[in-house]
């Protein structure tokens, strides 16, 4: 059985990224550390995810803010996890989720409130993935300084909204999330843009495919 785990649905910025994990049958030390990845500090995290990554067979799944907004973020989170659960090196007998949601696959699954708290091979999962995306923010920061991205992880901290106000949103965003349209509207009349923040040309394009909902679509649409 895997566990497919998921970490960055609630983010203002970057992916949403997923891990699948099938544990070897193993009474290692390392297998009894396995928990839940927001129960773990950073450092243990990454010791627990070089672990998985040497012993265990393992996929990763990551989907773009861009594709967040053409898809909405439910559908996102599903194709992340079967991004993957198609990565593993053999197919799985079952998949055990965390939460409430699903894979589009004929995989048997089960979904499960707090598997992450409850089962070490979702527990693995949270794992890889949660130091997976926290890399890819780390990075994501030196792209695009001044939101404090390597801190927050792209969540909506103080200093992230205070940034969003003050620098206007940039393509590391999610523009179908409320805080991000807000900062949207805010710079129809800013000046000229730099790398990476629109100008009021393309912001105005952008506006004619904003939606008034206050949370972003579940229904699927074109990715491209």
């Amino acid at each position: 059985m895997a566990g497919v785990d998921e970490v960055g649905r609630g983010p203002l910025a970057g992916p949403v990224v997923a891990a699948a994990v099938v544990l070897p049958d193993s009474r290692a030390r390392w297998v009894g550390r396995l928990r839940d990845s927001k129960q773990l500090e950073a450092d243990e995290r990454a010791d627990l995810a070089a672990a998985i990554r040497r012993h265990c067979d393992w996929g990763l799944g990551s989907v773009s803010q861009q594709v967040i907004d053409q898809i909405g973020i439910a559908w996102a989170t599903r194709l992340a996890m079967l991004m993957a659960v198609n990565q593993l090196r053999a197919r799985p007998d079952a998949l055990l989720i965390d939460g409430r949601e699903f894979v589009h696959c004929d995989i048997e699954q089960h979904a499960l409130v707090r598997a992450d708290a409850r089962c070490k091979s979702v527990a693995a999962a949270s794992i890889v993935a949660k130091v997976e995306r926290d890399q890819t923010m780390v990075e994501l920061d030196s792209e695009f300084p001044g939101y404090g991205l390597a801190r927050n992880k792209g969540y909506s901290s103080a200093e992230h909204l205070e940034a969003l106000r003050r620098l206007g949103y940039s393509t590391v965003h999610r523009l179908t999330f409320a805080p991000v349209r807000a900062a949207l509207r805010s710079q129809r009349h800013a000046t000229p843009a730099i790398e990476g923040r629109p100008n009021d040309q393309s912001r105005a394009a952008l506006m004619q495919g904003d939606s008034d909902d206050d949370e972003p679509s579940d229904a699927p649409g074109p990715v491209r």
